[in-house]
């Protein structure tokens, strides 16, 4: 490894205060323990070493001014010339243990946000089932708003909003769930149920179509498409849709009794034909 050169060492120590006027422990404390480190391996002689040492000086100016820092240290923390060694030991452990603080009141600070989440969709569905659906949307907006970063939040309100029949309300969550993630499986679920809710067949199918490009077809989806064809009466497509089902699962009961209203309409129409137990290729979306 090539040794490190005055300039490199001078980076560092300028990194350090750049950082410091930050604010940033972590990274002043790892900069400057890096510019000793490479002193210590790559020793630097003459104007040069004089230069470092001078810029030495005004970074620890910076660090001891850090609030943290002066709370820790009230008098400062001490640098001797020469004695490069036992100071980089000293900003090591101060590192070390800055950062296990740091990241323990992080998490608490994370599962003490992530109680008060969860308190507020308690609050909300305890709003729901007392009949105060105004007020319970009220409050999931609000969460949905504060809690964006929270990767789910959306497909998670819209879920809550399916199981209590709030339809229409979910739709919103649920498309924008979708948006951030096409790969959310309870989000295409809930949207698909919230469409069956609402007797929108269309809009249902065109769900269970979008399911099937991003994340594949399956028995579930073929019972859900060739009940939504039902309620149009469209029999070829319940046929096609239930013994796709079948295919899958030869004991799925919903789909053979489906596939039994179907098939006498389909023989007798002729306007519609089995396809061999294939669904629709709509319906069958490899990409």
């Amino acid at each position: 490894m090539p040794k490190a050169t005055a300039k490199d060492i001078r980076e560092d120590i300028a990194r350090a205060r750049a950082y410091a006027r930050k604010n940033d422990y972590l990274r002043t404390l790892s900069c400057l323990a890096s510019a000793l480190k490479n002193m210590l391996t790559s020793p630097v002689f003459g104007a040069e070493k004089f230069e470092i040492y001078a810029h030495l000086d005004e970074a620890m100016r910076d660090l001891n001014k850090m609030p943290m820092i002066e709370k820790l240290f009230p008098a400062g923390l001490k640098y001797q010339r020469g004695k490069e060694k036992d100071f980089y030991l000293t900003l090591m452990r101060l590192h070390k243990k800055l950062k296990e603080a740091m990241d323990k009141a992080r998490t608490t600070k994370q599962r003490n946000r992530y109680q008060v989440l969860d308190d507020n969709l308690i609050k909300a569905g305890k709003l729901v089932q007392a009949g105060d659906q105004l007020e319970a949307r009220k409050l999931y907006r609000k969460i949905s708003e504060h809690f964006q970063d929270i990767e789910g939040i959306d497909s998670d309100i819209g879920n809550r909003m399916t199981q209590f029949g709030m339809f229409q309300e979910a739709v919103e969550y649920l498309t924008k769930a979708l948006e951030i993630s096409m790969s959310d499986i309870r989000a295409h679920n809930a949207l698909i149920a919230c469409y069956e809710g609402l007797g929108e067949t269309e809009k249902g199918l065109d769900a269970i179509q979008n399911c099937m490009r991003y994340l594949g077809v399956s028995e579930n989806l073929y019972v859900r498409a060739a009940k939504l064809h039902l309620a149009k009466r469209d029999w070829g497509e319940v046929y096609n849709n239930a013994k796709a089902a079948l295919d899958r699962n030869p004991l799925n009961a919903e789909a053979s009794k489906l596939l039994k209203q179907a098939e006498p309409r389909v023989m007798a129409g002729g306007s519609a034909k089995p396809s061999g137990g294939q669904a629709k290729k709509t319906h069958d979306l490899n990409f």
